[in-house]
């Protein structure tokens, strides 16, 4: 029994030595230090949004150095460290029990001489302290934060965040050309990172917060498009379509749409369009939310008779035979109407010496 209980230690021991062995730098918490440090251990994460990080300064820190700006003093302080991934970065520090804290970035060596590149102070007890960076990309930034005038320990958390540029159909002039299918044949898209459009009145439905992306689109000949969106990391969107004077003139709304399609995206059938002028779509998260997702435009393509000089040409016989025919996806072409409504009536007469003998009327050409 007290060999099976070694030997069951033993295993654990080795379990827990393996973990250790392949655990990865990445795997542990990030931690500040007490001075200028550019370990692993001590850099922060550079993320697409704020995502707040532990970011403590222990009673048991010394002062390391005071910059003399933004209220700062000689008072104990804590470091850490991001590399920049934009050119743009933010930097939040959220201080709890209510302390008041400074917040520097710096450039530089430990030890000096530092670059300061931005401070805040402010706020009051508690509040959080941010400071917006241009920073470049691949560059080393230090962090300090202290609590004003106090050597006492300070415990909060802190965001370092580039959000994404803006996708390339930011605005109605960039807007993604889609082409209207046969059927739905999507073209991946997102919203991360699109800004508000200015100039066009906002949308009034979906809860439009901004975050919105353009799509354009030519009405096929027969007036019908199908406007169908599929969720992806966007999983409850709004969607508007416009007629425009010009990407950068005046927008008129046709139809807002909530969530017609599949769970919570959007969907807009249209019919009447004008064949050959083009479309707009406004695109967005409900509420602000950003993400993921898939658009197509389709539409049933015209028969091949939808035209006068596409007419189907039909064998008078001596009885009836029919032809089997459909007018799903014919253009709204009152020329090609008014002749197919001609060619239905006339494939039902029975010519007898060029005579309807129904009728008794003559039947010309042309």
């Amino acid at each position: 029994m007290i060999q099976y209980s070694i030997l069951c230690k033993k295993s654990i021991w080795a379990i827990a030595l393996v973990a250790m062995l392949f655990a990865t730098p990445d795997a542990a918490a990030q931690t500040t230090s007490d001075a200028c440090s550019y370990a692993v251990a001590n850099q922060y994460t550079v993320n697409t949004s704020c995502t707040f990080e532990t970011f403590n300064k222990p009673g048991t820190y010394n002062a390391d150095y005071n910059p003399g700006t933004c209220g700062a003093g000689a008072n104990d302080d804590a470091f850490g460290w991001f590399q920049a991934t934009a050119t743009s970065t933010t930097v939040t520090f959220d201080p709890l029990n209510n302390h008041d804290a400074v917040l520097h970035v710096f450039t530089g060596p430990c030890g000096g001489p530092y670059t300061q590149i931005s401070c805040a102070n402010a706020g009051g007890n508690g509040v959080n302290e941010t400071v917006n960076l241009t920073t470049v990309i691949g560059t080393n930034y230090l962090i300090r934060t202290q609590r004003i005038a106090s050597n006492n320990g300070m415990d909060g958390s802190i965001c370092v965040y580039s959000p994404p540029p803006p996708p390339a159909n930011d605005d109605p002039c960039a807007a993604t050309v889609l082409t209207v299918n046969t059927s739905c044949s999507n073209t991946a898209s997102t919203n991360i990172g699109a800004t508000s459009t200015g100039g066009i009145p906002a949308p009034t439905c979906a809860s439009y917060s901004g975050g919105d992306v353009w799509f354009s689109f030519v009405a096929p000949v027969n007036g019908v498009a199908n406007i169908e969106t599929t969720a992806g990391g966007l999983t409850d969107s709004g969607m508007e379509l416009y007629t425009a004077t010009a990407c950068n003139g005046t927008f008129t709304s046709i139809e807002c749409d909530n969530n017609d399609g599949s769970g919570n995206m959007s969907e807009i059938l249209r019919t009447g369009l004008t064949s050959g002028q083009t479309y707009y779509i406004r695109l967005w998260g409900a509420s602000g939310a950003a993400g993921t997702f898939s658009i197509c435009v389709w539409a049933t393509p015209p028969p091949a008779n939808d035209d006068p000089c596409g007419a189907t040409a039909l064998t008078v016989n001596t009885t009836c035979s029919t032809t089997p025919g459909t007018n799903v996806g014919c253009s709204h072409n009152r020329r090609s109407r008014t002749y197919v409504r001609k060619l239905f009536r006339w494939r039902r007469v029975v010519l007898v010496r060029g005579t309807d003998q129904r009728h008794g009327e003559h039947l010309h050409n042309g």
